[in-house]
């Protein structure tokens, strides 16, 4: 990947700068803050704004990769490499593909085909009620709705586990990736 086009997500910039950027807008250096006086708050009601979902990738092909992974950004590393492989075996790579970490954002299914148009939706340890949809899925079944595909599965690191339990779920997910992707 050129480093040229790494593009980081709002979120990541935010937290890497936190404690040094100004807002310019709101500062004014002619003013004296010693002197000023204490102001009431007023309440105001939340503006509703959607938050623009971060993801890895560029979304070429309409394939949403969603995953719930509390200490990655995205993925962790060897998670990250066994879906490039995973992904290489459908011919895909990771432009084609949006990788959304759900422990670092909420979103449900109509702001993900707001903003991003999905196709497919592979959920790994990430349940449908999550994206708030109205139904639950078996594992490793392709699923329609409203235009997409949706299939549930285990954790990559779950899948990519050593023994005899990871090949059989290994055989198991490419089973449904040749359903859901025409293999």
């Amino acid at each position: 990947m050129s480093e040229e086009k790494i593009q980081l997500p709002d979120f990541l910039i935010a937290e890497l700068y936190k404690g040094s950027l100004v807002d310019l807008q709101t500062f004014n250096s002619d003013t004296d803050y010693s002197k000023t006086e204490e102001k009431s708050l007023e309440v105001r009601e939340p503006i509703a704004t959607t938050q623009k979902i971060s993801f890895l990738g560029e979304n070429k092909k309409g394939v949403i990769v969603i995953v719930y992974q509390l200490d990655a950004v995205f993925l962790k590393e060897e998670d990250l490499a066994f879906l490039t492989n995973i992904l290489k075996a459908c011919q895909l790579n990771l432009a084609d593909i949006a990788i959304i970490n759900l422990s670092k954002q909420e979103i449900d299914y109509n702001t993900l085909q707001e903003q991003l148009t999905s196709k497919t939706i592979l959920l790994f340890d990430v349940e449908p009620s999550a994206l708030k949809l109205p139904f639950m899925i078996p594992a490793f079944q392709a699923q329609k709705f409203s235009g997409s595909t949706i299939m549930v599965a285990p954790s990559l690191s779950l899948i990519n586990k050593a023994g005899s339990e990871g090949k059989l779920l290994k055989t198991k997910l490419w089973t449904s990736l040749k359903v859901v992707f025409d293999l």
